[in-house]
């Protein structure tokens, strides 16, 4: 007897997946949830969005990057009642969002709809980054805290690091003494269940298994260190990390290595992408994707046009290729100190694989 496992895939994705509501399609059946993930949030052409966020809602934009014609269609998929998000941390298609009012934190999971409230140990702070990630040995996600404290006896002004398991649902502390320093305003990356941080001419892993940083790890083997600018990291589908340059000798240019192999204490590069803009553009936090089938990058940045200002995705290729594609004008906030618009970056644009992680349970 056929099951519809029998039929062709691309049938069952594009023919029966794409048609079903996403809440219908949670199942046991691992095949199955596979097929769902891989459809990202379903629907045609699933194979072209793009997860992007801001404070208040959850979106979901669809536009073939490789062709010049037809506008971007944008869908919002989830709206955040009552409360508004500052930053967002993405790991393996778990949100961790940081209240504007810096009181919590909460685990979101979109594609099953759930959440879960994560309070601070004594308080958060507004500069405070943090990282969401795994153990390898058993799957239990946890959250890494980085504040910056002075010291009690050096009056100096120190990294703090507090981590959080969500199996106890309790903080605690973590040892510090690191000689090299990561700046709490730095966005991480999550990679496999690890953390990736920049630190001065060098990137660091915080390993989630071993509750510690790894050695420091290498940057690309660009011109030189001295006089370049870092941007952002950024990840290939979950698979590579991806590192974004841009150059204060020529703020034009900007660069872009993908890694070949990367692990806690391991690393290898590749150069993936260098390209004369032709004007200095400032990216969006650093937000940046990257194709490596197709062999581009799309880099979201804040765009004047006239009087207003849209959140616009610039899209790089071999052999000179680029596409701009306005996506919408840019939401704003009111400034009640000095009063004036100020204009909002998403907060996440990304790629993004659904999660089947449960965040109503302990996992």
């Amino acid at each position: 007897m056929k099951t519809i496992f029998d039929l062709p895939e691309d049938l069952v994705e594009d023919e029966i997946l794409s048609r079903v509501p996403m809440t219908s399609l949670r199942s046991t059946c691992k095949k199955w949830n596979t097929l769902c993930k891989n459809r990202i949030f379903l629907g045609e052409g699933a194979k072209n969005q793009f997860l992007m966020m801001d404070s208040r809602s959850i979106c979901l934009i669809n536009f073939n990057l490789c062709k010049d014609d037809g506008d971007p269609s944008i869908k919002q998929v989830s709206v955040l009642d009552q409360i508004k998000i500052s930053k967002v941390f993405q790991c393996d298609g778990l949100l961790l969002c940081f209240l504007k009012d810096y009181s919590r934190l909460v685990v979101w999971n979109p594609y099953l709809g759930q959440t879960r409230w994560i309070e601070p140990r004594h308080s958060f702070q507004r500069g405070d980054s943090f990282s969401l990630g795994y153990d390898n040995n058993n799957l239990n996600h946890k959250i890494l805290r980085i504040f910056d404290k002075i010291h009690p006896v050096t009056d100096r002004n120190v990294l703090g690091l507090e981590l959080y398991d969500f199996s106890s649902s309790s903080w605690k502390v973590l040892d510090a003494t690191q000689d090299w320093q990561i700046r709490s305003h730095r966005h991480s990356v999550s990679l496999k269940g690890n953390a990736y941080f920049t630190t001065r001419g060098f990137f660091v892993c915080f390993d989630f298994t071993t509750e510690s940083f790894a050695p420091l790890l290498p940057l690309p083997p660009f011109h030189s260190y001295c006089g370049l600018h870092f941007t952002s990291f950024s990840c290939v589908r979950q698979d590579d990390l991806t590192v974004l340059y841009q150059h204060w000798e020529s703020p034009k240019t900007i660069e872009i290595s993908v890694t070949d192999k990367i692990g806690p204490d391991v690393v290898s590069w590749t150069k993936f992408l260098k390209v004369d803009f032709g004007y200095w553009f400032e990216p969006c936090s650093g937000r940046f994707l990257v194709d490596r089938e197709k062999k581009i990058a799309v880099v979201f940045v804040l765009e004047r046009a006239k009087a207003c200002w849209y959140q616009t995705a610039h899209v790089f290729g071999q052999d000179g290729y680029f596409k701009s594609v306005r996506i919408r004008e840019a939401p704003y906030l009111w400034n009640d100190f000095y009063p004036h618009k100020i204009y909002c970056a998403p907060l996440l644009c990304s790629s993004y694989l659904p999660s089947l992680v449960q965040l109503n349970q302990q996992v």
